[in-house]
């Protein structure tokens, strides 16, 4: 069933016939995004591309960066992209963290739980 709703990014109105949560115009600006930031990555002459680089280029900000992640949108660029881990500081491919935190930092928490 199809509802009415305001598209989290541009807040026109929109047909909502999926879970999807923007408009049909939002959603393919944010899939030529995802296929430029793939390509930018995919191209890039160093061996590892940081996040916060990544982020700053395409001026976009890390929840949505993790959502569309999580949403499988990352997954050719996932090893090639780095993150500092926010408890021991090491530099980590975003495939091998857990959040905010890298797969050693993420286990050791939670053995401490």
């Amino acid at each position: 069933m199809a509802n009415v709703a305001n598209c989290k990014k541009c807040g026109a109105l929109f047909l909502q016939t999926s879970k999807r949560d923007i408009c049909d115009k939002c959603f393919e600006e944010q899939n030529r995004i995802v296929n430029e930031m793939n390509s930018y990555v995919i191209n890039a002459p160093e061996d590892t591309v940081p996040l916060d680089k990544l982020l700053e280029k395409f001026n976009m900000k890390i929840d949505e960066f993790e959502s569309l992640y999580v949403a499988g949108k990352f997954v050719k660029i996932s090893q090639k992209v780095t993150m500092k881990c926010s408890k021991c500081g090491n530099i980590v491919p975003i495939a091998n963290k857990t959040n905010l935190l890298c797969s050693s930092c993420a286990k050791k928490l939670q053995n401490e739980i």
